[in-house]
C-alpha cells in the first residue's frame, strides 16, 4: 500500500504549507527539474528559527515525469489534512510508478516517486535521485 514517508533534509523534516516557497521551477535538457526558493525556517526540524528564510536550490535528477496541480485543488482531490504533515516525501510503494508504462530500455527499479508540497502547488516527481542545496 503507498505511504508518504517524510524526507529528513539537512534542515531536518520540512512541515506545513507555509513552509516552502516556491520562485522559480526549470527542466534542461539533460531531464533535471531545478527548484530554487525559500524554506521557513520556523517550519523546520533542524535549525529551527536560526533564520527566518533559507534560500534552497532542490534539484530531481534523471525525471522520468511529474504532475504539478494547485494545492487546494491537490488537496481536495487526493487526501484532506496533509498540509500539517511533512511538506517533501518520498512515495513508498507508489502506485503510479507502479502503473508508469516506461521504454523497455529504462529500468523502473532505479525510479523513486517523490512528493513536494510548496505554499501555491503540489509536484508529484518520478526521478532517479534529488539533491539539495541549502545556504545554511
Amino acid at each position: 500500500m503507498e505511504k508518504a514517508a517524510a524526507i529528513d533534509t539537512c534542515l531536518g523534516v520540512l512541515n506545513g504549507r507555509d513552509c516552502i516557497y516556491l520562485n522559480q521551477v526549470k527542466r534542461d535538457a539533460l531531464d533535471n527539474l531545478t527548484f530554487t526558493g525559500d524554506i521557513n525556517g520556523h517550519l523546520i526540524s533542524r535549525h529551527k528559527d536560526e533564520k527566518e528564510w533559507f534560500p534552497y536550490t532542490l534539484i530531481f535528477q534523471r525525471v522520468l515525469a511529474y504532475f504539478a496541480c494547485e494545492l487546494d485543488t491537490y488537496e481536495n482531490m487526493a487526501m484532506s489534512g496533509h498540509l500539517d504533515d511533512s511538506s517533501f516525501d518520498l512515495i513508498e510503494d507508489s502506485s503510479w510508478l507502479k502503473s508508469l508504462p516506461v521504454r523497455e530500455d529504462f529500468d523502473k527499479d532505479i525510479y523513486q516517486h517523490y512528493r513536494l508540497f510548496t505554499y501555491d502547488a503540489v509536484y508529484d516527481i518520478i526521478a532517479v535521485s534529488y539533491k539539495l542545496e541549502v545556504d545554511v
